[in-house]
């Protein structure tokens, strides 16, 4: 989820979050009136009220962001492993997981920034540190109860550092308003946390950049933990590869691909776009309508290079045989002046509604040969006039363009980082498990910068469950 998801979550929590607020703050305002007619002694400011009427409300809306709005789909899961998620980000190359990151900063900033107003004890450095450590554990601690959640030492990191720059960012405003000048040394202090975080990125970015090759995403960004897991193959390893060749693809993790094709659609479609685009993890997402006010919506995604246009109403249209020859006419002609279609696809109709061209070639044969081929597939559902959208157009059609032949590692060498637990699985290993690897074979993914890498697929079992997995065949560095 991108920030504008995260906001999008965030505004119809507010109204329920600010009256629960207003509530409690009603109570402690009653019992406070109460405990000054009994002669209590102890006053506070305006600030000070405002300041926890302020808290009450952020604390109300991180649980009910972080776990309350969450179903019970956790049971268990925790992540001791620190720097996890920048590893996740790395392998990814994914602006979301780097958003995340930024937002679970961001998210207990408030936090910092409203303690030193409660009181002058909290005005300490130490004291903030301490709630903010109390207030984000407890809540890693409620989702992974709740199984609402899972408790992640990163998230108790970028926690506390948030909450540590709001501190530092109100002590500087404090501390210029009690000088009447700006003060430095607080300023500076404050920018440190900001400052780090943007070398960081920077660091990675030109080290991104000074790369041949992208990221790999099927990389682990935590490995498993093989101890008392036994491990069995059941099938011959070769201790030497060949080398094969290697691949790009210009459409894969290029936002400018997705653009040209908005751009080519609305015409041809008679589309006008409804609003900005929206990114959902991997895709990029956008919508439009014909002029018949229709919705339609276009999805790109980055990973893959795969695009897809949808009616969402998901209206059926009977044509008849001479419609769909019409209309494959139609699009045929259309994908040809445009450069989307091989010239060596299949065709064939589908359902008798869905016209399909596919060209497929063995990874075999792509990693022996040294010339540029096309693999995939495009489907499209067409509407009853030419003229409008398709109900559906899936555009699935890759073309690679050969680099060079690479060197890989051999069979053997890729099983040895599955006998370390260098390996991606959604649910991971346990202690007493048992995982036989049964076959093995040669496979391509497509990487970052949009180079299609060789890669090891390994199959098998885990306590009798099917199990797959992908290793790198490059050297992994």
């Amino acid at each position: 989820m991108d920030i504008q998801g995260i906001l999008g979550a965030l505004l119809p929590l507010l109204p329920k979050v600010i009256i629960i607020a207003l509530v409690l703050l009603g109570v402690t305002f009653f019992f406070y009136v109460l405990y000054r007619k009994r002669g209590g002694k102890r006053k506070f400011s305006v600030t000070q009220f405002t300041a926890g009427y302020l808290l009450i409300m952020w604390f109300g809306l991180v649980m009910m962001l972080t776990t309350f709005s969450r179903g019970e789909n956790f049971e268990g899961w925790v992540n001791f492993r620190l720097f996890s998620g920048y590893l996740s980000a790395w392998n990814q190359w994914s602006l979301s997981e780097l958003q995340l990151i930024i937002f679970n900063m961001m998210m207990f900033m408030p936090l910092g920034f409203l303690l030193p107003l409660l009181s002058i004890r909290t005005r300490r450095f130490t004291p903030v540190l301490v709630i903010s450590l109390i207030v984000t554990i407890g809540i890693e601690l409620t989702q992974v109860l709740s199984k609402r959640g899972i408790f992640e030492l990163d998230d108790i990191l970028h926690n506390t550092l948030g909450s540590i720059a709001g501190y530092l960012i109100m002590q500087a405003i404090l501390n210029s308003v009690n000088q009447r000048k700006l003060d430095f040394k607080s300023t500076g202090l404050a920018l440190c946390i900001p400052i780090a975080f943007v070398l960081l990125f920077t660091g990675a970015l030109a080290v991104y950049q000074a790369k041949e090759l992208g990221n790999l995403s099927i990389r682990p960004a935590i490995k498993q933990n093989m101890d008392g897991v036994e491990v069995n193959i059941a099938t011959k390893l070769p201790e030497k590869a060949e080398p094969v060749s290697l691949y790009v693809n210009h459409r894969i993790y290029n936002l400018e691909y997705g653009k040209h094709i908005t751009a080519l659609i609305q015409p041809s479609f008679h589309l006008q776009q409804k609003q900005g685009k929206r990114v959902d993890g991997m895709n990029r997402i956008w919508s439009f309508t014909d002029n018949n006010s229709n919705s339609y919506t276009f999805n790109y995604n980055v990973q893959d290079g795969v695009w897809q246009l949808y009616n969402a109403s998901g209206e059926e249209v009977k044509l008849t045989k001479e419609e769909l020859t019409t209309q494959r006419e139609f699009y045929e002609k259309w994908m040809l002046d445009n450069d989307m279609l091989p010239a060596d696809t299949v065709f064939s109709i589908q359902n008798e509604d869905t016209l399909r061209w596919d060209i497929q070639k063995s990874v075999g044969a792509v990693a022996k040969d040294e010339k540029d081929f096309a693999d995939g597939m495009i489907m499209i559902i067409p509407s009853a006039d030419d003229q409008q959208a398709p109900r559906d157009l899936f555009d699935a059609m890759n073309k690679n363009e050969y680099v060079r032949k690479v060197d890989v590692i051999s069979p053997a060498q890729a099983y040895a980082y599955i006998l370390q637990g260098d390996f991606y699985m959604y649910n991971h290993l346990k202690k007493g498990d048992v995982l036989t690897v049964e076959k093995y074979e040669l496979a391509y993914n497509y990487d970052s910068k949009g180079y299609y890498q060789p890669v090891y697929r390994f199959t098998g079992k885990v306590n009798k469950e099917q199990w797959e997995t992908l290793v790198p065949a490059m050297s992994i560095s």
